[in-house]
């Protein structure tokens, strides 16, 4: 158990974040001489990174829960107190950005199709304030938050899953293949009518969260396989990805190679020792980026020195929402795991 437990999970997921962050604001800041770079940080294997390590960890989560009415709360506690007040604050202070005066801006069916889509997850309904970011190159006002509907989605697949496996007898490993494999068809299907935009939600993103569950029940045959499997995952990985770009046996395969860096790489192990910040990185920095780009800093003053100063007010953020909103909502033993790594320092 102390084993499962000893990983680098969140030095992993902190990169993940970042590389998003990262390809974001090349995308966004319209800075012309790091547009080349954009193929260096890849949000769609970031993502899936994401998905495989929710899988692990959820299904541990899950296993750990003396209910499931425990089990939603904690899924609740981590995810819904930090998004709520991003979503409401970026509709109140946006509003200082925004082309409309007071009452066009709050009195407008638009903000509050905004605010109640997005709270309830449904960012793709109207993912835009009443002028805000109008002159941006993309006006929406946080495009990253199209994966929290499919994170919450997977906190209720998961209960279901292991109902059918614990209660109805369902062979854990015949009920994965089917999820694996209706999740790699609807994927492929899509991608290959050019909808890529539908191919990588729920349904097709399902293959790399089931992974994540099947490397947490099989997990000490990973371990003692793990240097065996790894050069052969990386192969197909390689095959598919940069080769064939299909989705086939990717998503085990990318899934084996995340497991093998959280469970090969000791020194990184207490990487998270001061804190969690990878939710804040994620969920902060598109509003950040696209307020730089609004009053056109990027352009104004030197990129460079613009670029760090957003990232340094991404992590702040994210250092600020972890001690105030998130750490506190945690349970009270990993409040305490972490208190104990800070006292180790």
């Amino acid at each position: 158990m102390n084993q499962i437990n000893t990983n680098n999970f969140d030095f992993l997921r902190v990169i993940f974040a970042l590389t998003v962050a990262i390809s974001h604001f090349i995308e966004l800041s319209g800075v012309k001489t790091i547009q080349h770079l954009s193929p260096l940080f890849s949000t769609r294997l970031a993502i899936d990174g994401f998905f495989i390590i929710s899988g692990f960890l959820i299904a541990k989560s899950y296993n750990k829960s003396s209910s499931i009415k425990d089990y939603i709360i904690r899924r609740i506690k981590r995810i819904v107190p930090a998004y709520t007040i991003l979503i409401i604050c970026c509709a109140i202070f946006l509003y200082f950005i925004s082309s409309k005066d007071f009452q066009s801006y709050f009195i407008n069916k638009q903000f509050w199709k905004y605010l109640i889509a997005n709270l309830s997850f449904q960012n793709y309904i109207e993912p835009c304030l009443p002028g805000v970011f109008e002159k941006n190159n993309i006006n929406a006002v946080n495009g990253a938050l199209w994966t929290i509907k499919i994170e919450e989605a997977f906190y209720l697949i998961l209960p279901v899953f292991y109902w059918l496996v614990n209660k109805k007898k369902w062979n854990i490993y015949f009920l994965t293949f089917i999820i694996y494999l209706s999740s790699i068809i609807f994927f492929n299907y899509f991608v290959h009518v050019d909808k890529y935009r539908i191919a990588k939600q729920l349904p097709g993103a399902m293959s790399f969260f089931v992974t994540g569950i099947l490397l947490y029940n099989n997990f000490s045959i990973f371990i003692k396989l793990k240097h065996y499997l790894i050069v052969p995952c990386l192969i197909i990985f390689i095959l598919e990805h940069f080769i064939l770009n299909t989705q086939v046996l990717k998503p085990f395969s990318y899934g084996f190679m995340v497991f093998y860096l959280a469970y090969g790489f000791e020194f990184l192990n207490n990487f998270g020792k001061y804190g969690d910040f990878t939710y804040g990185i994620y969920i902060y920095h598109f509003p950040v980026i696209q307020t730089f780009v609004h009053f056109e800093l990027y352009t104004k003053y030197n990129p460079l020195i613009i670029g760090i100063l957003t990232f340094f007010v991404i992590i702040l953020l994210s250092i600020l929402s972890w001690k105030h909103i998130e750490l506190p909502n945690l349970p009270e033993s990993r409040r305490k795991r972490h208190e104990n790594l800070l006292g180790k320092i």
